[in-house]
Order: structure tokens, then sequence, then C-alpha cells
């Protein structure tokens, strides 16, 4: 496979249209390697082939997401309220037998 279709593809699989945006995106994936060598693109697109769907994705997303999620979900529980007649009715209740 040419260089150019490495890049290409790999360029398709993330989503990104430059290098740049490429390191930005997937900065683990991406850190201390030399772009300019032909393996380096063949192990990043190995892995964009592997694991694309989850490779770019940051704990800290998933952590605010999961956080806005649980926030936004309403307890079902109401407030309690005290009312006096009701421990008259339970005492009136104990002494029905």
């Amino acid at each position: 496979m040419k260089l150019i279709a490495i890049k290409e593809e790999c360029y398709a699989l993330s989503g990104a249209s430059t290098t740049a945006e490429l390191k930005q995106k997937y900065p683990t994936l991406c850190r201390d390697r030399d772009f300019r060598q032909r393996k380096t693109w063949e192990y990043v697109l190995k892995n964009l082939r592997a694991h694309g769907d989850w490779i770019g994705i940051r704990v800290s997303d998933v952590e605010s997401l999961a956080e806005t999620e649980r926030s936004s979900v309403k307890s079902k529980l109401g407030t309690l309220t005290f009312h006096p007649e009701r421990v008259e009715m339970d005492k009136a209740a104990e002494n029905d037998d």
C-alpha cells in the first residue's frame, strides 16, 4: 500500500484532516511518534482499524457525561411531611383488637 493511501485512510478513520489535528485528537496514540516515517503511519493505521471506536475517547469526557446524566435524573422520592393526626390514627389502630 502506498504511503499516501495509508495517510488518507488514517485521516478517514480518525476524522482528522491534518497531522496536527490527528495528534490533537489522539494524543496517546501519537505521543513520541515521528510522522516522517512509514512505520509510524502503519502503526497508527493498524491501531485505528483495531481500536478506532474507543481510542480517541478521554476518561474525563466519559466521567463528565456520566455526571450530567446522573444529575439530570430527578429523584422519585417526595418530601417527607409529618401529619399530627396520623399519630392518633396509629394509636387507634393498635387498640382495634
